[in-house]
């Protein structure tokens, strides 16, 4: 055979490629559809592992499985390129169509992550008891004009969905752009945030609710004060220590819309700016030390948390 049809797929090529860009290496042994089947598989065991689908299933367990699954898909692009028999090529199997396929995939993962929802990991336990940390969160991109994923900013835009007291955002931290915050927005524009006596108080009215029974931190052997708070329509479970933290502020842009005393915070949101703390009180580094959130810095709003 000579010419077109003498190709046949090298079994280290189907390898390689199966190893950097699985489960390309499959598509260039000629086995498109295993390719599918496999990547299917193994996307659905990243999203059960990201939700949590197995009660009792460690992410060390999880890894594992996900580790198990692309040794599987190395072996099976040998052997379908071992096995493959002579034949004219096709077109799919060229590198330019591999490339073409890989590119397409790519850019499909990232406008998603970069535009609708993307996920993320609680780095800390600033969110607890609402999202303890190794919570991970589900972001709507979607609506808030802050198109970036993977540390890349690829435009911007006005926010188009609206914003709530109570909703819980994640953000650049106005510090340093390149950590990505999440808090949950307490003062909208135009509101004065006041905090006093570890109480919360957004245009005079006590957001405290009743006291719930003391919180175990699961990283810690200690305990913290539970109370039920409420911001406009929105509960949850906001925690204290019994110990008086004192408030040292940074300089921040719009310093002067805040006052600082020994006993208490007073700040009027500025407009297109947002005040934001952190449901574990007093271990939150928020806006009563740094400031306000600009709405060009908000990422998105979490629409789903996964503890």
């Amino acid at each position: 055979m000579t010419g077109m049809s003498n190709w046949k797929p090298k079994p280290w090529i189907a390898v390689v490629l199966n190893i950097v860009v699985a489960p390309i290496g499959l598509v260039y042994a000629g086995k498109p559809r295993w390719a599918g089947i496999w990547f299917i598989t193994t996307a659905s065991l990243g999203l059960l592992a990201f939700f949590r689908a197995f009660a009792g299933v460690s992410d060390a367990m999880m890894g594992a499985v996900q580790i198990a699954a692309l040794i599987a898909g190395i072996i099976l692009a040998y052997r379908a390129a071992k096995t493959a028999p002579e034949r004219i090529r096709p077109r799919y199997t060229r590198w330019y169509s591999l490339l073409a396929i890989l590119g397409a995939f790519a850019v499909a993962v990232i406008a998603f992550r970069a535009c609708v929802y993307e996920p993320y990991k609680i780095p800390s336990t600033a969110m607890a008891p609402t999202a303890e940390i190794g919570s991970r969160v589900i972001v709507q991109k979607f609506g808030y004009g802050h198109f970036s994923t993977f540390g890349l900013i690829f435009g911007s835009r006005p926010i188009s969905a609206l914003l709530h007291r109570g909703d819980i955002i994640v953000f650049e931290f106005p510090v340093n752009p390149a950590e990505d915050y999440i808090k949950r927005i307490v003062g909208v524009p135009g509101d004065r945030v006041v905090y006093r006596d570890k109480h919360v108080f957004v245009n005079g009215v006590d957001t405290r609710g009743r006291q719930l029974d003391d919180y175990l931190h699961p990283d810690l052997p200690r305990y913290s004060q539970r109370f039920l708070d409420k911001l406009d329509d929105t509960t949850f479970a906001a925690l204290q220590d019994k110990d008086k933290v004192k408030l040292v502020p940074n300089d921040f842009t719009f310093r002067d819309h805040c006052v600082y005393t020994d006993y208490d915070v007073q700040c009027n949101v500025p407009p297109g700016n947002y005040f934001v703390m952190g449901d574990n009180r007093d271990n939150s580094y928020d806006s009563r030390y740094w400031g306000f959130v600009r709405s060009d810095r908000i990422i998105g709003k979490v629409i789903k948390i996964i503890r």
